[in-house]
């Protein structure tokens, strides 16, 4: 427990020098490398679980390293993150305390910019959905993530994506995913920094903007590396005004011998009460036959932003099976 003391106490401190720099650096906008188009910046999560079945533990979830930057043509970013550097579990039946830290290859990509299309090619997150495009925790409403960014399709894609704006199709967006070869992570051991070992994955996407509205449909497949072949289908939808979003994403997976998830998906309302305080509100149901579980359980969260690139969110997920409540808690900032 005092390493995590430590190391809150030590991002704290870093949190107050680098945001007392009015004149020079501010906080979460990244340092200018030079006299070049690059900056290099980070964030970093620490995130406190405690589980109805006795579990209870403490983790510096997410530390990481990015260069980014972009021409008139070229936007280019690198990242690099070490997940689960330090955990502490203090109550439960597998107590104990672990650290490691490497840092894996999160995003690596360049994109080609021209007026009706864009190329990126590299390791990125996957254009599928609203929530699997926000790649920076600190951003995302809450500290869980949903069940289908997790289970339905590869949250990441080693290859290319040409992203292609018809001409008259006022703010819509045809996405074509290609990936044919193993995760751009892929190590010695065979582990990969993906929620999924692939090492295929072809995409399609249509992205529509409507008002306040905006949808997503997506359809898939994707090769596992002990050669299972599975399909995915995913629509999601959002509607936005000054303080309330709306958002929902709903898809299956399948096989060659039937549904291996029949169904899978959240609805989330986010309502903003004042500047940098939202309250949050989710439902979410599944049916997983490859991890043989299915459960329907709301989320109701808090955020707290006392300035843009810092999050404190707290939130309650009340789940069909009391053993599987669990209170998380997070503080996360952008540098």
């Amino acid at each position: 427990m005092k390493r995590f003391i430590y190391l809150f106490l030590f991002f704290g401190t870093l949190l107050t020098l680098t945001h007392a720099d009015e004149d020079g650096y501010h906080l979460g906008h990244g340092i200018k490398v030079g006299n070049i188009p690059l900056y290099a910046g980070g964030y970093f999560s620490f995130e406190y679980e405690n589980v109805n079945d006795g579990k209870e533990e403490v983790k510096l979830d997410d530390f990481s390293l990015m260069l980014y930057g972009e021409t008139e043509r070229f936007d280019y970013m690198m990242e690099l993150e070490a997940n689960d550097i330090y955990s502490e579990v203090l109550r439960g039946p597998d107590k104990n305390e672990s650290v490691n830290f490497r840092l894996h290859i999160e995003r690596f990509y360049v994109d080609y910019k021209q007026e009706q299309y864009t190329l990126r090619a590299g390791k990125f997150n996957s254009f599928i959905g609203f929530w699997n495009r926000i790649p920076i925790n600190v951003l995302r409403d809450t500290t869980s993530n949903p069940e289908i960014v997790q289970y339905l399709f590869p949250h990441f894609t080693s290859g290319v994506n040409v992203a292609y704006h018809p001409e008259g199709w006022d703010e819509s967006v045809l996405n074509v995913m290609l990936q044919e070869t193993k995760d751009l992570d892929a190590y010695v051991n065979e582990a990969v920094y993906n929620n999924m070992d692939i090492n295929r994955h072809y995409g399609l996407g249509l992205e529509v903007t409507s008002g306040l509205s905006a949808y997503r449909f997506n359809a898939g497949t994707f090769r596992l590396r002990n050669g299972e072949v599975r399909y995915y289908a995913a629509a999601a939808f959002s509607y936005e005004e000054s303080r309330f979003t709306l958002q929902g994403e709903a898809g299956i997976q399948f096989d060659e011998d039937g549904l291996t998830i029949p169904y899978m998906g959240y609805v989330q309302g986010t309502y903003s009460i004042a500047d940098g305080h939202e309250a949050i509100a989710r439902i979410e149901s599944y049916e997983d036959r490859v991890r043989g579980k299915h459960d329907t359980f709301g989320v109701l969260g808090y955020t707290w932003r006392p300035i843009y690139p810092v999050a404190l969110k707290g939130e309650y997920q009340m789940h069909r099976q009391d053993g599987d409540n669990r209170f998380l808690f997070s503080v996360s900032m952008m540098f």
